[in-house]
């Protein structure tokens, strides 16, 4: 074994995973991943259009964080992150449909190592298969027969299972938008309302329903098998929405997911964390409540399991955002972080207009739903003041934004050119830079356009499949 866990973890992992009592020293883990679901449309997250009750159960039995961040408000990024513990430019996952690096080592490996089952049930987006070997738990129900066999199958082997559902990714059919009222629902200020975008956000909110019905179907089954009390729960709402400012972004709705974890006898129900959190560090996490070292690694992320036993109220200093938009549009490199009071976000090539090949290409927009844009574009050009400066914050960025995250959640107020913030634009700036040396990170000139693979020829005889 290469990466010294075995001996970290003493005589428990080399024996058996039950006590000198007979009752299990390790937990199981299970984790629910949503997709593209802003942290606050959840009620227990502030969220007043919809009601997720399941979400909010599981938030009220351990800790709810306030400052849980991913590093890249993409799909495969944000998976890669969680699954290795690596910032995206040391995985390799640095733009979307991309995959890490082959020798990468992952959660699956870890937790091996540790004697741990470790599978994925629903959605995957993680490549290739020898970074991430999880175990392919069948069906596309998370609390399906097939998730009840693979956590119920050897109760002498602890298991790591990741349910990963795909609501609240567009297009946005699967939840019943019949039942929320149009008329009562109130916007957030970076959407522009008129009737093509309210349908849509209803279509979205209907899906985070499904979701939370999907929560409550898996920890059923958690109880139901008799799992629940020696289980590490955790749920993360993802990166944030398919709506502007939100995924595709940096910005604090983009990068900032709920994160909700619970440990019956180890984790204080009804708790709340304000510690920043970065989405690296849950692979460190469990394999210290395994029982391994994730010192011995080389992870960037950092285990947060003194947080969670209430040990300690602070984890982090600063977390930290990467945005590479090649393939998803015109290259448009942005680099950020924050600390528990400032976010500071640096845009590489301000000087260009930003884009998004969703958002602005007709066909992939009615393939996904998100018409939406089209509406907000059109307002805009026939003199709507709120769609046109909302269009021209998305498109035209300044080279530096300053907000006070807390006082100002969707970032309207960029105090970047007041010279009262002089000094800490320079800091944080300053560690910005620090850290993406320690990433070898290029900035502006990894974010380039991908030249397409070369397609094979078939071999003489055989016709294309």
């Amino acid at each position: 074994m290469k990466f010294g866990l075995a001996a970290a973890v003493g005589s428990v992992a080399a024996g058996s995973v039950y006590g000198e009592s007979g009752k299990r020293v390790r937990p199981n883990f299970l984790f629910i991943l949503a997709d593209d679901v802003t942290y606050n449309t959840l009620s227990c997250y502030g969220g007043g259009n919809i009601k997720t009750p399941n979400i909010d159960a599981l938030a009220s039995q351990g800790m709810k964080f306030t400052r849980a961040y991913a590093a890249m408000s993409m799909c495969a990024p944000f998976r890669a992150e969680l699954y290795t513990g690596l910032y995206p430019v040391r995985s390799g996952v640095a733009r979307n449909h991309v995959g890490a690096n082959v020798g990468t080592k992952s959660i699956c490996h870890y937790l091996r190592d540790l004697r741990y089952r470790v599978g994925i049930v629903g959605k995957t987006h993680a490549s290739p298969r020898t970074v991430f070997p999880f175990d392919r738990v069948g069906g596309r129900d998370l609390a399906g027969d097939s998730v009840r066999q693979y956590i119920t199958k050897d109760p002498k082997q602890p298991f790591c299972l990741f349910c990963c559902s795909n609501n609240a990714h567009p297009p946005w059919r699967s939840g019943d938008a019949s039942k929320i009222d149009s008329d009562k629902v109130k916007l957030p200020p970076v959407i522009h309302d008129n009737p093509p975008t309210r349908k849509t956000f209803i279509g979205y909110l209907a899906e985070v329903v499904e979701l939370d019905r999907e929560v409550g179907s898996v920890l059923k089954l958690l109880k139901e098998t008799g799992q629940a009390d020696n289980t590490l729960v955790m749920f993360s709402s993802e990166q944030g929405w398919d709506f502007a400012f939100g995924k595709w972004t940096n910005w604090d709705i983009g990068l900032r997911s709920a994160l909700t974890a619970r440990w019956p006898g180890r984790i204080k129900p009804g708790s709340v964390s304000d510690a920043l959190i970065q989405i690296a560090d849950i692979t460190p996490t469990f394999i210290e409540a395994a029982g391994g070292d994730p010192k011995t690694i080389g992870l960037d992320g950092r285990s947060f399991l003194p947080v969670l036993t209430g040990k300690s109220r602070k984890h982090r200093k600063f977390v930290y955002g990467v945005h590479n938009n090649a393939p998803e549009g015109n290259p448009y490199p942005i680099r950020s972080l924050r600390d528990e009071e400032f976010h500071y976000i640096a845009n590489l090539k301000h000087d260009q207009p930003y884009h998004e090949k969703h958002l602005q290409n007709v066909a992939l927009a009615k393939r996904y739903d998100l018409q939406w844009w089209a509406a907000t574009t059109e307002a805009a050009k026939n003199g709507d003041k709120r769609a046109k400066m909302l269009m021209d914050k998305f498109h035209n960025r300044p080279a530096e934004e300053l907000y006070r995250v807390d006082e100002d959640p969707y970032e309207m107020n960029n105090l970047a050119a007041d010279p009262k913030y002089a000094d800490v634009k320079k800091r944080l700036r300053a560690e910005l830079d620090r850290w993406m040396k320690t990433q070898n990170d290029p900035g502006a000139a990894m974010d380039v356009p991908i030249k397409p693979k070369p397609k094979r020829r078939p071999a003489r005889g055989k016709s294309r499949q």
